[in-house]
């Protein structure tokens, strides 16, 4: 795996999910993870549009599950180093002797430790560096409507966790867009932060700018 998307809370919108399935598949992108608050109907086509594609949904304790996705479950570990929820709370339940012992760990230009996560629906990266943990990366507003449009490449540090939060990709009480969705670029330990307010905007969106 070089690329994974990271999707969460997009509760029962429905509408732009083909648009940023086409968009993930124009990317060159094959894997693809929930990260909790989905429902499952509208990522059923990303299984079918390439033999490919994969996918890995995480559910909340009370749903819904997927159980044709490629892996599925309350928690999910990819590749010794992402691991997958959708709160934090169950990312330190399933994880947390594998980042403690990571963390304290010989510093030895490690490969970053990548805990994703949902529920929050505010896009954020963070530093995870106890006691003393780094906010690297927002997208809040206060009030839904005042959710703003917010684009960030961050390369990740070796020897090091972050927190990856996607944010929300739906229509808060049906008016509120917030467009939000995640990538990480695994070779190069970098993450695309992308929140858009009008999905025709998506179509321009480079993941990883050149230089």
């Amino acid at each position: 795996m070089e690329r994974l998307a990271l999707v969460a809370d997009t509760h029962s919108y429905h509408a732009g999910l083909s648009a940023l399935l086409a968009f993930f598949k124009d990317q060159g992108l094959t894997h693809l993870a929930c990260l909790g608050d989905c429902q499952p109907e509208p990522f059923r086509p990303w299984l079918a549009m390439d033999p490919a594609n994969r996918l890995y949904w995480v559910y909340d304790v009370f749903g819904p599950q997927m159980p044709e996705a490629t892996g599925c479950g309350i928690a999910l570990e990819l590749e010794d180093r992402i691991f997958m929820a959708h709160t934090r709370a169950l990312i330190w339940t399933h994880f947390n002797e594998r980042i403690r012992a990571y963390s304290h760990g010989a510093h030895s230009y490690r490969l970053p430790i990548l805990a994703c996560h949902g529920h929050t629906h505010v896009p954020s990266v963070t530093r995870y560096t106890p006691p003393f943990s780094r906010l690297l990366y927002t997208n809040d507003a206060v009030r839904p409507q005042e959710f703003q449009a917010r684009q960030a490449c961050l390369t990740l540090d070796p020897d090091t966790t972050y927190l990856i939060v996607p944010g929300a990709f739906t229509l808060e009480e049906q008016r509120h867009p917030t467009f939000s969705f995640a990538v990480l670029d695994l070779p190069s330990s970098r993450v695309a932060m992308v929140s858009l307010k009008d999905l025709a905007h998506l179509k321009s969106v480079e993941l990883f700018p050149l230089g």
